[in-house]
């Protein structure tokens, strides 16, 4: 669900969304508004591990995307924003069939950089969440026009 954002916010999100990774993992916005968005993901077995986990090249890049998807709304017509710096921690890991979360906001939108903190849950059958990991992302604001 997209709340409140601009049709060039809802374009840019829908065609990040559409992009084939993002497609190839199974990534989707739970709510998106601006500064603020929520993803998930079900652990299968195209994007884990030897030992059946969540590869770790996934969480991270799927940490940077829903961060990315945090920041669009932010982002005026015709601006654009690239990932700059990346700090993350893993903390555990999500099993093969288990539902990870994504949740990234703004917390400082600079005029050439955007600063932006993003976490990962596991979700058991219950519905009780367990923190996997959690990441801070700049993003650089720069003028680009995108198809």
């Amino acid at each position: 669900m997209k709340s409140g954002i601009s049709e060039y916010a809802k374009r840019l999100s829908d065609n990040l969304m559409l992009h084939d990774y993002q497609q190839y993992c199974g990534l989707k916005i739970v709510h998106q508004e601006a500064g603020y968005c929520k993803c998930e993901l079900t652990v299968t077995a195209a994007i884990d591990n030897l030992s059946h986990t969540l590869h770790g090249g996934v969480l991270y890049s799927m940490l940077d995307v829903t961060s990315m998807l945090a920041t669009i709304p932010a982002l005026k017509e015709g601006e654009y924003a690239l990932t700059s710096s990346f700090n993350t921690s893993v903390m555990s890991a999500s099993t093969l069939g288990q539902k990870v979360e994504f949740e990234a906001k703004i917390t400082r939108n600079g005029r050439n950089l955007i600063f932006t903190e993003c976490n990962a849950w596991k979700v058991a059958s219950g519905g009780e969440r367990k923190q996997i990991a959690s990441a801070q992302l700049t993003k650089f604001r720069l003028r680009q026009e995108l198809d």
